[in-house]
């Protein structure tokens, strides 16, 4: 029988930057959090609409420099998530493509306001999967391209 390749996991840091070009999102900093399920973006202005049978939510999306992006995706449909502080929400989903790290994956992408927060994007363990390590001391590992950065930030709050 053959034996099965393992795939060397890649380390990113406890923040890194990540692209969402199906979104046309350059860059983004998220926080890597392995408490959370799945993926989160900061969006505001969440409105619903039908285009040809199919159901898109617009939204748009609010990053920590004051900038914004609108923009809009399939609906693929709600998820009740439990927040950090045991509030449940219903949140809308989408799917979408993250380039982290020079690698494209398909992720679920929930859609909430995060406002108070300090970062636009949560990327939680089934975006991770079993692809990357996280290592909490350092951040900035990577680029969402792939150049990998020679040494991480330092872990100061």
């Amino acid at each position: 029988m053959a034996e099965k390749k393992e795939r060397k996991k890649r380390v990113v840091g406890w923040r890194e930057n990540a692209a969402l070009p199906d979104l046309k999102i350059k860059q983004v900093i998220a926080k890597i959090d392995t408490g959370a399920n799945i993926a989160t973006i900061d969006a505001a202005d969440i409105k619903f609409f039908t285009r040809k049978d199919v159901k898109y939510v617009k939204f748009t999306v609010k990053k920590r420099n004051n900038t914004v992006r609108k923009t809009s995706a399939p609906l693929a449909g709600f998820k009740r998530i439990r927040s950090s502080n045991g509030d449940v929400e219903r949140r809308p989903y989408i799917k979408t493509d993250i380039l982290m790290d020079g690698i494209t994956k398909n992720i679920e992408l929930t859609l909430t306001d995060r406002g108070p927060m300090d970062y636009t994007m949560l990327i939680g363990r089934k975006a991770l999967g079993r692809r990357w390590m996280v290592n909490p001391s350092i951040s900035f590992l990577t680029s969402p391209n792939g150049k990998s950065k020679k040494n991480g930030k330092s872990k100061k709050k």
